[in-house]
């Protein structure tokens, strides 16, 4: 289980199934590097970093049930659709 390291800082929701817009930019400060955004779905949320990859840690009523990673915030939102909800 891999977790969202400890010394990122949050910079907000930068992802949203409600309208399935990613931010502009949000690719760029996450590849920057020292902080995580948001993912905001109604099943689920996710706190999204980069690391070598984009990678997820997917939460559902506050408990952790998953980490998923993508080569992109596009490909992280897919998969996390698919496995959890698009909405």
């Amino acid at each position: 289980m891999e977790q969202l390291p400890s010394n990122l800082i949050d910079i907000g929701t930068i992802m949203s199934n409600f309208d399935h817009v990613i931010d502009d930019g949000a690719e760029e400060r996450l590849k920057a590097g020292g902080v995580y955004g948001g993912y905001a779905a109604w099943n689920f949320y996710a706190e999204v970093w980069y690391d070598k990859k984009f990678k997820a840690m997917v939460k559902q009523y506050c408990v952790w049930i998953d980490t998923i990673e993508g080569d992109t915030l596009y490909e992280i939102m897919d998969i996390a659709s698919k496995l959890y909800g698009y909405e």
